[in-house]
């Protein structure tokens, strides 16, 4: 005859509490549990569940001595004692690098800022527990981390469930001890007010390109994190989302100048919207309990994107609880904020003196071809350092569809002498593709546009300022040559001053792309000699 334990045996043998206990008959995790009035009876020879919250084992494998010698590392979320009695699961490596300023998978899911994630965690209890509907709105300039803390913390929340009742006092920092302690109380209100079930949460994200890359990440990561929560905003109506998290949402659009109107007007007109008054800011409001927006008005870079005016006007028509949060500190350039207000203030006109940044490769070139080959030598020692230009280049060779990510599409284009882009007697090609360029084999000798790196992180980036864009010394202000411009859809139907005002971001943006350097070149003379008085010369010594 089969013999029974109650919970508190059960928990006294694995060494969990009785709350852990129940949660995972509840679930159905314990095979062969069942319920006898109140109490769950278990069976002895039953085995103890895998944990699958804070479980994750790191393991690195390197060549040492001709040895293969495995560093195994744990992650700073789990509780002392927790790995000698859970199972262990180990992270993939990636099989290309990862472009978010992150090495590994374990990074992107347990690196980010921790009291930032504790306060969101408690917009979202304030939300659900007083029935209202609300928004979080978390200000980051480029570099700050945003699409890694949006990661992290919507894996914190998938695995809110797990959290035990006791685990908080097994934590020595006080910031983790706060973030668990807000997770527990969301945990209670699921069990309570949910009865146990989960909260519904999409990731939209309104670039393709950029969204295919964090879906393949979602994919890898594991532990909660799926690729089908990974959305575009015509998603957020095809289910009924808790919690809708909206990474650079300042690329969220109105119905100007896209690519094809169908899907837009078909989202507004499910929701009830005029297509001509809405725009995808009001879809994700209209479509979930809470919303998490992370945005940097000075990130817009296309005729498409909300205005700032226009986002807080949308923001105010609903009135919604709006919580602001900022980002302040600089993860993703070892320059630092330093750099980033410097390359703000050069790009505004409003520096006056050269300064050196510390811990940062920031170079003038003289010679695009030079800059080139330059960053083409940091990728084979780097990866993930590629050059990008301003649109004044006709995209000639654009293929009809999709190439394989391999060199044969480029090789073909070289053999029949096509390209884009010349300078002298050496000629490039433009991105083959949008949709992922920065990983793809041929962007290490391909150039990119400038619309296609927004959100990724590079080693180092080369900029070329295109012929598009140019300095006025009398008025000391940079100045647009809408001749130049080659993007049409940006420019139709767009004054010289709007469409100045995004292309400055675009520079201003793709400058912060860089984590250990930035190499510039301007086509235009009098802009290459306004760079000139504020960063340094590439040269023998400087590029050492």
């Amino acid at each position: 005859m089969k013999e029974y334990m109650n919970t508190k045996a059960a928990a006294d043998a694995w060494g969990i509490s009785m709350r852990r206990i129940n949660l995972l008959c509840q679930q159905g995790r314990i095979e062969g549990a069942y319920k006898e009035g109140r109490a769950w009876l278990i069976p002895r020879e039953a085995s103890k569940p895998t944990d699958q919250r804070l479980k994750k084992v790191y393991v690195e494998s390197v060549v040492k001595n001709k040895q293969k010698v495995t560093y195994t590392t744990y992650d700073q979320l789990v509780p002392k004692g927790l790995l000698a009695r859970e199972g262990f699961v180990e992270y993939s490596t990636p099989k290309k690098p990862l472009a978010i300023g992150r090495t590994s998978y374990k990074d992107v899911v347990t690196r980010g800022y921790y009291v930032d994630k504790t306060l969101l965690v408690r917009d979202i209890i304030d939300t659900f527990t007083n029935d209202k509907k609300g928004v979080s709105l978390v200000n980051g300039c480029a570099g700050t981390g945003k699409t890694v803390v949006a990661i992290s913390i919507i894996n914190s929340l998938m695995n809110t469930l797990d959290i035990e009742e006791d685990s908080v006092g097994e934590f020595d920092d006080d910031i983790d001890k706060q973030k668990i302690a807000a997770l527990k109380e969301l945990n209670d209100y699921i069990l309570k007010e949910r009865n146990g079930k989960p909260f519904k949460i999409g990731f939209v994200l309104p670039m393709p390109g950029f969204r295919r890359t964090i879906s393949n990440v979602f994919k890898e990561c594991g532990n909660g994190l799926v690729k089908d929560m990974v959305i575009g905003p015509c998603d957020v109506v095809k289910e009924d989302y808790d919690i809708l998290f909206v990474d650079e949402s300042h690329r969220l659009s109105k119905r100007k100048n896209l690519t094809g109107y169908g899907s837009f007007d078909s989202t507004s007109r499910q929701l009830g919207l005029d297509p001509n008054e809405t725009n995808q800011l009001e879809w994700v409001l209209n479509c979930a309990k809470h919303v998490v927006l992370f945005y940097d008005q000075y990130q817009a870079v296309k005729s498409s994107d909300l205005t700032a005016s226009e986002y807080q006007d949308t923001l105010n028509k609903y009135s919604v609880n709006l919580n602001h949060h900022e980002l302040k500190t600089q993860m993703r350039c070892k320059g630092g904020a330093p750099y980033i207000e410097y390359i703000k203030a050069i790009m505004n006109c409003t520096n006056t003196t050269f300064k050196t940044i510390e811990n940062y490769d920031f170079l003038l070139f003289d010679d695009p071809n030079k800059l080139i080959e330059e960053i083409r030598k940091k990728d084979d020692q780097y990866t993930l350092c590629k050059t990008v230009a301003g649109f004044s280049w006709d995209w000639k060779t654009k293929p009809s569809k999709k190439p394989k990510d391999d060199l044969d599409t480029y090789l073909s284009l070289v053999e029949k002498d096509e390209y884009d882009i010349s300078f002298g007697e050496q000629h490039y090609i433009w991105n083959l593709w949008n949709e992922d360029w920065i990983t793809r084999k041929d962007s290490h000798y391909t150039i990119g546009c400038i619309h296609t790196t927004q959100g990724y992180d590079m080693n180092y980036v080369g900029v070329i300022f295109g012929k598009e864009i140019d300095y006025d010394p009398v008025s000391n202000s940079i100045v647009i040559d809408l001749n130049e411009y080659r993007d049409k859809k940006v420019k139709a139907g767009m004054d010289k001053d709007e469409l100045k005002k995004l292309i400055i971001n675009t520079y201003t943006t793709i400058l912060a792309r860089g984590i250990k350097g930035c190499y510039v070149y301007a086509c235009n003379k009098n802009l290459q000699n306004y760079l000139r008085k504020f960063i340094a010369a590439a040269n023998d010594y400087t590029l050492k």
